[in-house]
């Protein structure tokens, strides 16, 4: 039996099933909540030392971030609040499985919110909140989970990063997930100690309870291509096995190009610069050979909270990133949140829509404060750091949309200068491309902005009318489609009638095959995950400019996604 998903870390692995559960009873409940909260958060911070010491810096601050959930008081008093329900008659045990049932149904709840936004970083997050929240439960009702006791492939619907870590060193083969995502902290976690991972395989878990009654199942993860194989042939493993030789010889070859800039084989630039989304993944993508950063998610500040950061808060921060890149450019996004999950100190309506409602800028025309803040705090950190920052405005539709914050802008910078906090200088605006109004008004819009940049994975979801989360859907909802290509298109030519430059930076950037198309259709900066500049990289200076525009040309002519990368699969570079 094969399944496929998403592949979210590259590499083969062949081995035995471990799948992961809830944990099973092992010691003595733990009836006070605050004593659990603060063991959970001793375990999260002692994992953290552990990884850090083995040079695992990224990982680490992902425990780090948990341990200081572990005490968030939103959380715990959200808990309390609930917990006043158990009665004070029932027995310890009662209270136990209570109490642990309302931590999970809190956690739940916290993380349903973050999952809802609209940035995937952020959303990915909401794995650290379940991931939290079942520790404290496991520990509230003295349950322990048994790791795997040899070298195994970790399936599950959500594997928690914090029991992926706890695995002790080589008995961790692979991971297999039937939920989560490329950004999502399982995948960047198997990322980092350099072992496959496929997630998004639907039918997962229903096929593991299937193979139980047979004996062990092994099965093999094609973290590459996506793919899960139940008990693979002999002639499966060995062509699993050569494509792992050749992925291992091409990815030296491509990391020997780090450090070397973007571009074709003829000499064409193609900015190659990062997706980062706090201020600890700059030196991940300084590492990786970034030539800058081309989306700097900057929810990561709001988050959490109960009340919006400062702009001392935010200008240092912000400025941290911009000491580190130096004269490598660094494009701002503006807080892109919204629709029916708010922040809680935004008070926004609950909507039926949430996806086409207040989300991205149209969170000024009831919030201009807290916007004008972050740009103000923006243009400080320039200042402070001797560098241009550049602005970015998601979701903008309409003329009307820039036109409002351009006037944002110069407001927040005359009132710099006349606060003395930061002398008034011209700073660079500009917009994603998200929606399919932006697209089709691209040279009204470029008149009045300095740059675009195209949000791939929104504007798929809009161009298609189909949810990129939706389990149903998702797939069919590839950046590929020729009718995304022709909006992507549409607007580089918007552009070019001023002259201003396009950059990519949804998940289409990060993909080889995308990073191809997009620059024959005359994008010339990708934007990605750190982690997949070595491969497109590579792949760019494999081909001549002339070429990749007749490989786009043909793209946007096709009928459909998979002709798209079927055609392209089946064509050798020059």
């Amino acid at each position: 039996m094969e399944l496929a998903g998403v592949g979210a870390a590259p590499g083969i692995a062949v081995g035995p099933i471990w799948r992961h559960s809830g944990g099973s009873g092992g010691r003595r409940p733990v009836l006070d909540l605050r004593a659990a909260a603060e063991l959970a958060s001793g375990e999260l911070m002692a994992l953290a030392a552990r990884v850090r010491t083995g040079g695992r810096d990224a990982d680490a601050g992902i425990f780090e971030a948990q341990a200081l959930m572990a005490l968030d008081p939103l959380l715990l008093d959200a808990i309390d609040a609930r917990a006043a329900e158990i009665t004070r008659a029932a027995s310890d045990s009662e209270r136990a499985v209570a109490l642990e049932s309302i931590v999970d149904e809190v956690a739940a709840s916290t993380a349903d919110t973050l999952a809802a936004l609209p940035d995937e970083t952020l959303a990915a997050r909401a794995a650290d909140v379940r991931d939290v929240g079942a520790r404290i439960a496991r520990i509230v009702g003295g349950r322990t989970i048994e790791l795997p006791d040899r070298p195994s492939i970790a399936v599950a619907d959500d594997l928690p990063p914090s029991v992926a870590a706890e695995i002790p060193d080589g008995r961790l083969l692979g991971v297999a997930l039937e939920r989560g995502s490329a950004t999502s902290h399982a995948a960047i976690l198997a990322r980092g100690l350099g072992i496959p991972a496929v997630v998004g395989v639907r039918g997962l878990m229903a096929a593991v309870s299937e193979g139980n009654g047979a004996g062990p199942v092994t099965v093999a993860l094609d973290g590459d291509a996506g793919r899960v194989v139940f008990r693979p042939s002999d002639g499966e493993l060995r062509r699993l096995r050569a494509a792992e030789v050749g992925r291992h010889a091409a990815g030296a070859e491509a990391r020997a190009l780090r450090g070397q800039p973007g571009q074709t084989a003829d000499g064409q630039s193609i900015a190659l610069v990062a997706n980062i989304g706090r201020v600890e993944d700059a030196a991940r993508a300084l590492e990786a050979g970034a030539e800058g950063v081309g989306l700097f998610r900057t929810e990561f500040l709001f988050v959490g909270r109960r009340s919006a950061p400062t702009e001392d808060e935010q200008a240092a921060a912000y400025r941290k990133v911009l000491d580190a890149f130096g004269e490598r450019p660094v494009v701002f996004r503006l807080i892109d949140v919204g629709g029916d999950k708010p922040l809680p100190y935004l008070r926004l309506a609950p909507e039926p829509n949430p996806f086409l409602g207040v989300r991205g800028i149209r969170l000024v025309h009831e919030h201009r404060a807290l916007v004008l803040t972050q740009v103000r705090a923006i243009a400080r950190a320039g200042a402070e750091a001797r560098s241009m920052p550049r602005f970015m405005a998601p979701m903008v539709a309409t003329v009307e949309d820039v036109e409002m914050v351009r006037a944002m802008l110069e407001e927040a910078l005359a009132g710099l200068d006349r606060d003395g906090l930061a002398r008034a200088q011209y700073v660079e605006l500009g917009i994603m491309i998200e929606v399919p109004s932006a697209a089709l008004m691209a040279a009204e819009l470029a008149r009045r902005v300095d740059f675009f940049s195209i949000g791939s994975n929104d504007l798929t979801q809009y161009v298609l009318a189909m949810d990129r989360t939706h389990p149903e859907l998702a797939a069919a909802a590839d950046a590929l489609h020729p009718a995304v290509l022709r909006a992507i298109r549409a607007t580089v030519a918007g552009a070019r009638t001023t002259g201003i430059e396009v950059a990519v930076c949804g998940e289409l950037a990060g993909d080889p095959l995308g990073s191809l198309i997009l620059a024959g259709l005359g994008i010339r900066a990708l934007s990605m995950d750190a982690g997949r500049l070595d491969a497109v990289r590579f792949e760019l200076r494999r081909w001549l400019m002339a070429d990749l525009e007749r490989l786009a040309a043909s793209a946007v002519a096709a009928g459909s996604a998979a002709e798209v990368r079927a055609s392209m699969g089946s064509r050798p570079a020059p």
